[in-house]
């Protein structure tokens, strides 16, 4: 019994591990999945009812002649174009429904290796590389990241060249720093349009090399090229999208070496990224080793089981935030006042218009303050009749005219004022002060101030003044009988002109608008587009046109602001020289509300603006 139970022991535990290894060399799940696919413009198809899975740690190659649909292809699985018909499912996603969600996910996710490169060309190749990892974690400290990138373009060998701009590399240098913007952030998926028609044959072994290393580590990747290189473990041939299984050839000794150590110190200094592992050159072996596809296979999925390290303590959340704060500032601030400064032959002119427009808001709003004032007293003034008194008069004349005047029902109140209260209170007006000082004598007479209750009693009060003996016989009121006219024609002269002003302001401010949108739209259509195509978030996209129309319409309010707020000081000399006061009412504290006014409606308007010009480039 002992025997039999040890051997039935023995059997299970052999089952076991046979379950054990069919677990471990079980295919991965696919990241890639193209079914029935069809992708037609117009009447011309050019991809029709291809059927494909990519698991992890798979090359494929996509050959075909020019205008096959490689490059279609690789956009498909991009999320670049939707399906004419059929399914494309990437990590999960499904990208040929038309409401297609976490697309700026999936693309972090998938590293694309442009023909074009699409490097920016504001930024050097060390930058570029920064910024695809600012991209696709901005929660990782900046010094990290600037590790990373100057690690990916050694690996690549065009670390010596890390200073320079696009258009001072050769056509091998920046198609690799492409390359290592695609890969440094290790990305699960990676998808290269022919990577190896702008290089030499040096260059295009190291940069193969690097996408079989990217492979081996469990990085599904997808290569669209004129002929099948031997390198890859199936092989799509458009324009029939017959899947070929390959046999692996043996890499060529050149550029093998330096590849894989490149590989290597990428895989050292960068720290494991979306669950890949941190090496994965026991499946490469196991993979080389066997002559098939099903070794291939294999050698892959063990290496990427075998190979994963175990993952790193995450950082702090302070330390996180602290890190998405700086990378914010770095990407929106610093990004945005680049741009601006990049763009100024666009934003000078913009900025100018909008100054214009911003001085002639100002002044309108100065005029209106005055003219508002002028109205507020003049409809004060209307109530009240001012009564001059004769200089013979007696205090007992002026005692008498003031009792009859308190004892009149229609009066509200009555005040009494001296011949130099009178000079005083003038005085406090533009000019009239100078112009009693121009005589030795006081020219300003004493007054009774009467206020009655209603407006349209005035005239029937100032009748009661004519013929007192304390009334000076020359000018005895001051009541105009034209006054009420006068204010109506007042009120609808500030209404007419005050609309046809708003009018024009409005067409104004709508042309700048326009102008300054189509012009920054065109100028940072491609970056907007490459940052897209990276997977950048939505504000990483939209708030450094923001920082962009705030600076511009910040220093077109601060121009605008200093033109008003010097108008006004020169009316305010104007008045005291000429006894004109231009604008009456407008004291310090509303000019100062004024320019302050101005300058937020510049910044108001600067930001308008980019948001039209962000939303036109989107479009």
């Amino acid at each position: 019994m002992p025997a039999a139970a040890d051997a039935r022991a023995s059997k299970r535990s052999a089952t076991a591990r046979r379950q054990a290894a069919n677990r471990a060399v079980a295919p991965s799940a696919p990241l890639l999945k193209l079914s029935g696919l069809k992708k037609a413009f117009g009447k011309r198809t050019v991809i029709e009812n291809v059927d494909l899975a990519v698991a992890p740690g798979e090359l494929v190659e996509i050959t075909g002649p020019s205008g096959a649909g490689k490059t279609t292809m690789l956009r498909l699985l991009h999320g670049q174009l939707r399906p004419t018909a059929g399914e494309v499912w990437v990590e999960g996603q499904a990208l040929h429904k038309w409401w297609r969600h976490d697309l700026d996910r999936v693309r972090r996710d998938v590293g694309f290796i442009f023909q074009e490169q699409r490097l920016l060309a504001r930024l050097t190749a060390l930058e570029n590389v920064v910024l695809g990892l600012m991209v696709n974690d901005p929660y990782v400290p900046h010094a990290v990241i600037r590790r990373r990138a100057l690690a990916a373009l050694e690996a690549l060998g065009v670390a010596h060249r890390q200073s320079a701009y696009p258009h001072q590399l050769s056509a091998g240098e920046r198609q690799r720093v492409a390359v290592a913007r695609a890969l440094v952030s290790r990305p699960r998926v990676v998808l290269a349009d022919e990577p190896f028609t702008a290089i030499d044959k040096d260059n295009a072994q190291i940069v193969a090399r690097m996408l079989e290393e990217a492979a081996a580590n469990g990085t599904a990747v997808v290569v669209a090229t004129h002929a099948a290189s031997g390198r890859a473990t199936r092989v799509v041939s458009l324009p029939g999208g017959k899947v070929v299984e390959s046999v692996r050839k043996p890499a060529a000794a050149n550029g093998v070496r330096a590849a894989r150590l490149g590989w290597r110190r990428l895989v050292e200094v960068t720290a494991p990224a979306n669950g890949h592992a941190a090496n994965g050159h026991n499946g490469q072996s196991n993979g080389h080793a066997n002559g098939n596809s099903n070794g291939t296979s294999n050698g892959h999925a063990n290496g990427h089981i075998r190979g994963r390290a175990k993952p790193a303590a995450a950082p702090p959340a302070w330390r996180r935030l602290a890190a998405l704060v700086a990378n914010s500032c770095r990407l929106v601030l610093f990004g945005g006042l680049r741009s601006w400064r990049r763009d100024l032959r666009f934003n000078a002119p913009a900025m100018q218009t909008m100054a214009l427009l911003l001085v002639m808001c100002g002044l309108l709003g100065l005029v209106g303050i005055s003219l508002g004032q002028a109205a507020a007293r003049a409809e004060n003034q209307a109530s009240i009749v001012r009564v001059y008194l004769a200089p013979d008069a007696t205090p007992d004349q002026v005692a008498a005219l003031k009792a009859r005047y308190l004892a009149d029902p229609r009066v509200a109140s009555v005040r009494e004022l001296t011949s130099a209260q009178a000079l005083q209170e003038a005085s406090g007006r533009p000019g009239l002060g100078s112009l009693a000082g121009l005589s030795d004598t006081n020219p300003f007479p004493a007054s009774l101030d009467v206020t009655a209750r209603l407006v349209t009693e005035v005239g029937a009060l100032a009748q009661m003044a004519k013929g007192d003996p304390a009334v000076d016989p020359n000018y005895p009121t001051s009541y105009d009988p034209d006054v009420y006219s006068r204010l109506r024609k007042l009120a609808i002269g500030i209404g007419v002109v005050g609309g046809a002003l708003i009018l024009l302001f409005a067409f104004i401010a709508y042309a700048v608008a326009a102008n300054s949108m189509r012009a920054t739209a065109a100028a940072r259509r491609e970056e907007v587009t490459t940052l897209r195509l990276l997977g950048a978030r939505p504000w990483m996209l939209r708030d450094p046109f923001v920082i962009e129309g705030l600076t511009t319409g910040a220093l077109a309010g601060a121009v605008a602001g200093a033109v008003v707020g010097g108008a006004w000081l020169l009316a305010g000399q104007f008045a005291g020289a000429t006894y004109i006061d231009l604008l009456p009412g407008v004291g310090l504290t509303a000019a100062r509300d004024v320019v302050a006014a101005v300058i937020v409606a510049g910044m108001a308007l600067g930001v308008l603006t980019s948001l039209l010009s962000f939303r036109r480039v989107r479009a």
